[in-house]
């Protein structure tokens, strides 16, 4: 997750312009761009202000294609489609979601973290390592499929989606024997990680366990898959995709280009919702899930804001995140509807975020599970064939 400092990442990949004396193309907002210099870059940085790298116009581009498919979808009375899609009032299937749920447990939660955080001194996007960790998530997924499926409702595909740099997206698909409708539910977590706060020093800056951010949301959705694929009531009706994201410490560039590849298809999703942070809990303070309401959809977040009232019982929260906080941003620029819940209030923030001090140590296994259970009720209320449910 970047909130604003997704300015520090940018500093990295940074794309020279040789009209405008190597500045930067800066989108602050959705109707204001400057030309920057790295140094006023890195001011954004340190004055926590929120931005996207916009100097290849990529993301002028891809505003322009959500726009553009808005535009056709818009109903009689001018609404979208994204404003007008419905989901359930109330939950319709809580006893095969709490069967489910019953499966998480906090102690399978701490040894995949552990094993995907302890192996990698790195996620970093364009490194060796950063490399190789969307490799283990790719080799997890595939062992998953291979032999943890015991449900004969559906059938697992697994893809890597490969970028310019090192590190590659991971998708896998879940798709019923029978499809009944064909907008996809997508989960998603992005995989990589950074060290913005030490970036001035060639050696501690390569050191970034991103246990938090994000780890914790890597393994919820994993783990996730994991639970649904063990259960055989599960009988969905619509496909569902888990989506491991590249490079969003450094501008949202993995879901930016899987949102835009979508988007050009016409792919149909239903709902899109992003686990960017889920295990940190500040010490004092009692745990609550808090709904980013911008770049947001507002009617899915009241569906999710049902689910954590019915399946995780914690009190819900609201919080603008500001300008390119999350992947999540990806696919509402793209004109799909998406969610983000988050693991606190903004104002307790994990402070160890995008250092060397965000470890194992500091994740609290009980929040993950949490968001485990809201990542299988979100994806089973969405899919579930309700002449099956249990």
């Amino acid at each position: 997750m970047k909130f604003t400092l997704l300015s520090a990442a940018a500093a990295a990949i940074a794309f020279a312009s040789s009209e405008h004396d190597g500045k930067r193309l800066i989108r602050l907002s959705a109707d204001h761009s400057e030309w920057m210099t790295d140094a006023q870059v890195a001011d954004l940085a340190l004055r926590d202000v929120g931005f996207l790298d916009d100097t290849d116009g990529e993301w002028t581009r891809v505003f322009e294609l959500g726009a553009a498919r808005q535009a056709k979808q818009n109903t009689p009375h001018g609404r979208t489609l994204q404003e007008t899609t419905l989901y359930p009032t109330v939950a319709m299937h809580p006893k095969l979601v709490r069967g489910v749920n019953a499966k998480v447990q906090t102690a399978d939660l701490k040894r995949t973290l552990e094993s995907f955080v302890n192996k990698f001194a790195n996620r970093l996007y364009n490194s060796t390592e950063g490399a190789q960790s969307c490799g283990w998530i790719y080799d997890q997924v595939v062992e998953l499929a291979a032999t943890v499926v015991t449900n004969p409702n559906v059938k697992v595909t697994v893809r890597q989606f490969t970028h310019p740099w090192g590190q590659y997206s991971v998708i896998a698909r879940v798709e019923p024997t029978t499809i009944v409708k064909d907008d996809i539910v997508i989960l998603s977590a992005h995989q990589d990680s950074i060290n913005s706060k030490d970036r001035r020093d060639p050696v501690k800056r390569n050191i970034a366990p991103g246990a938090d951010d994000d780890g914790s949301g890597t393994v919820t959705i994993l783990e996730s898959l994991k639970y649904l694929l063990a259960t055989p009531e599960w009988t969905p009706i619509r496909p569902v995709e888990f989506h491991w994201y590249a490079a969003e410490e450094v501008g949202l560039r993995g879901s930016k280009a899987v949102a835009t590849e979508y988007a050009k298809a016409n792919t149909s999703v239903y709902a899109q919702m992003q686990q960017d942070m889920t295990g940190y809990v500040r010490p004092g303070t009692s745990p609550v899930v808090n709904l980013i309401s911008d770049f947001t959809n507002k009617n899915l977040n009241t569906f999710v804001e049902t689910l954590v009232a019915t399946y995780v019982g914690l009190p819900v929260s609201h919080s603008v995140c500001k300008y390119g906080c999350s992947d999540h941003f990806s696919w509402n620029a793209t004109g799909y509807p998406s969610s983000y819940p988050f693991e606190t209030e903004l104002k307790d923030l994990n402070p160890n975020m995008h250092s060397q001090k965000d470890t194992i140590a500091t994740i609290d296994f009980d929040h993950m599970a949490d968001f485990t259970k809201l990542s299988i009720a979100y994806v089973v209320e969405l899919t579930q064939d309700s002449a099956t449910s249990c």
